[in-house]
Order: structure tokens, then sequence, then C-alpha cells
């Protein structure tokens, strides 16, 4: 089974130019387009070594990018380590559907993972701010003959009526601002008209090649229209999901929440609050996967206490 990692550097000044045309004749930034979407603070180097450590069944790590190259994969000596990481340009990703590119959309990306070649037919798709933390086995993804996800049910709310609703009361642009939550929504309402959805956390998810592939021929105008979005777009479908709710619609799945992710803030908690959340994961053991979400926007002092933890946990006696 292998692993797909999305990636950007968003401080690259060719990645910066390439987005430029498309913010608009203001060049106004849509929260879609913010700029901790795409920073980078060194977290995909944890995110691949602690494949690596954690989850060493997993056989080759696929870092989809654009034109980039992590500065860290350079650095690997090791010829066996070098062979099992692949680069996977955004061209090679959307072989066929180059019309699409270029792209700053992880959703539209996501839609095309399954385009990847020599991937496995089952495999592990993660964010690079999302790491394991301790030794996982397969069964935590895959266990008798079904695939094991994560997530509460919930019941839906956002429908077309509600989200124009809330767009007038908050007078939000209706492209300025995707919720999590309506494009869980949206995904599962093409898979069934269920009252309730699976709400997913930000964690690792395993996905099947063959069903994201038929998924997106057997819906190919709604797709179409998924990978031609430049930034997120409220009408966008989100790919995981859509396995997710196909998964269980089919009774190939079912839902274990026992292993769970530590989710931080960065920018929002002190190093206190850090201490303690770090100090109940390490101690406790529920916690399999950390989710560091705008590492880059921090203060320098909780910044450098999260990497050094990563580092810990991760990269030290591995």
């Amino acid at each position: 089974m292998d692993a797909v990692i999305t990636w950007v550097d968003g401080s690259d000044p060719a990645h910066q130019a390439k987005m430029a045309p498309f913010l608009g004749a203001d060049k106004k930034t849509p929260h879609s387009a913010a700029a901790t979407r795409f920073a980078n603070c060194g977290e995909i180097e944890f995110c691949v070594m602690s494949i690596i450590r954690f989850a060493p069944w997993i056989d080759n790590i696929y870092i989809v990018t654009d034109s980039q190259q992590p500065q860290f994969y350079a650095s690997i000596t090791d010829p066996s380590l070098r062979k099992r990481i692949r680069i996977v340009d955004h061209k090679e990703l959307f072989k066929g559907y180059e019309f699409a590119l270029p792209l700053f959309n992880s959703l539209a990306i996501e839609a095309m993972l399954w385009n990847i070649p020599e991937l496995s037919e089952d495999f592990i798709y993660l964010n690079d701010d999302v790491m394991f933390i301790r030794p996982t086995p397969i069964e935590t993804f895959r266990a008798d003959d079904q695939y094991v996800l994560r997530g509460q049910m919930k019941k839906r709310k956002t429908g077309l009526w509600w989200h124009r609703l809330k767009t007038k009361l908050l007078g939000r642009d209706e492209m300025s601002r995707v919720s999590f939550r309506q494009l869980q929504e949206n995904s599962a309402a093409l898979i069934n008209s269920d009252s309730l959805y699976l709400d997913l956390p930000h964690c690792p998810h395993i996905l099947n090649r063959k069903n994201l592939k038929s998924l997106f021929q057997n819906n190919l105008e709604i797709f179409r229209q998924t990978i031609c979005h430049k930034f997120r777009h409220a009408q966008q479908l989100w790919s995981v999901s859509l396995f997710a709710h196909f998964a269980l619609a089919k009774n190939l799945a079912k839902v274990d929440n026992r292993c769970k992710t530590l989710n931080i803030k960065a920018n929002a908690y002190n190093k206190n609050k850090l201490s303690l959340l770090f100090n109940n994961a390490e101690n406790g053991q529920e916690h399999y996967f950390i989710c560091v979400q705008s590492l880059d926007m921090a203060a320098s002092q909780e910044q450098a206490y999260i990497l050094e933890w990563l580092k810990k946990i991760i990269l030290d006696g591995a």
C-alpha cells in the first residue's frame, strides 16, 4: 500500500507569479488563496519521515507538487529510501486533463489522485500538515475486509437555500470562503439522499484508486467543474468525502474512532496549552496522528516549540 501527500511551497516566487494572473484585476486574494494555505515551514519532512518511522508497511510515498521539490529530498542519501519517495508533478497528475492547469486548489488536485502512475490500488492520503506520531498498524485503515474510516455522523444543514441566506446575512461573497462542512455535504449528496453525512476529521485517509476513477468517470461533468476551479469554490466536491460515503453506502467501510488526531491550531495556542496537549498525547494511547494547522502564522516561540516537539517524536531516535 502506498501513501500520497499533496504539498506546495507558497513562498516560491515562481509559484506566486503563476498564481498572480488568476487573482483578478484588483489582485485581491480570496480566502481560498490565503498565503497560509500554501505556506511551507518544513512540515513535509516530518510528514514523510513519520510515515517511514511509524507506518513501515507503506511502500512508496508520492509527493504531489507543482514544479517544485521539497528541500529535504535533495539531502536523502540512502538509495532505498530515495527510491521509495517519488515526486509527482501536476502535469503528470493531470495527464489527459491539462486544460485545467495551473491549479491552486487542493480539491481539484485530490480529484485526480487516481491518475498517479503505478499507484497502489488502496492508498493512504494525507496533507503535509498531518503526521503519524506513534506506531500505526495497517489494520488502522483496513480490517476485516473493510476500509476503516474516522468521523462523526451529522445532520445535513447547508442546502442551497441555507448557503444563500448565510451569504446574504453575513455579506460574504460565495467564492470567498468555502466551509469544510459544505464540501462534505455536497459530496454526500452525490452518493445518497440520506439526511446524515460523515464529518471527516483532519487525519490520514484510506482511498481506493479504482473507485475514485469510477466515481470521476461516472460523474464526468461534475468533476470537470471541480477540477476547473483555480481556487476552492462552494460548488466543488471533495473526493475524500465522496469515497467515504460511497464505501459506506456499499458496505465496504466501517467507522472506528479509536485512533484519534491531535489537532493543533498553531496560531491560536500558547506554549502552556501546547505543552499540555503534547504531554497528553505522549502519555496517552489514543492519539496516533497530529494535524498542525497554520504553523506559519504562529508566534516565533510557539512555532519553535512545535517544531522541536515534532523533531523529538518523529526524527530523534528514528
